[in-house]
């Protein structure tokens, strides 16, 4: 019969995966022990996919920002390029 503790799971690395040196670095976050690993713009908690479903709903960028206000326009406008680009694919095999 086995025990509750070995059903738990291995606690997740707490480590950011995107070098805050690089080009998506600089604007996301992704840290498999925060926010269960989501995408974050970089020094919040905000899932970089509430931007882009904000956008999908036909909401302007300003109404997004005003909504989290420590998501700077800086970092949205990244964030958007980047998207435009294809650059946010390699998120998903983090």
């Amino acid at each position: 019969m086995s025990t509750a503790t070995e059903h738990r799971r291995a606690p997740r690395p707490d480590r950011d995966l995107l070098p805050e040196d690089t080009l998506l670095g600089r604007f996301i976050w992704v840290n498999p022990a925060r926010m269960s690993g989501e995408p974050c713009f970089r020094g919040t908690r905000v899932p970089v996919q509430i931007l882009f479903d904000h956008l999908r709903m036909g909401d302007p960028l300003d109404e997004f920002l005003d909504g989290f206000p420590d998501v700077s326009r800086e970092s949205a406008v990244a964030v958007i390029d980047l998207a435009a680009m294809g650059m946010l694919e390699a998120l998903r095999r983090l």
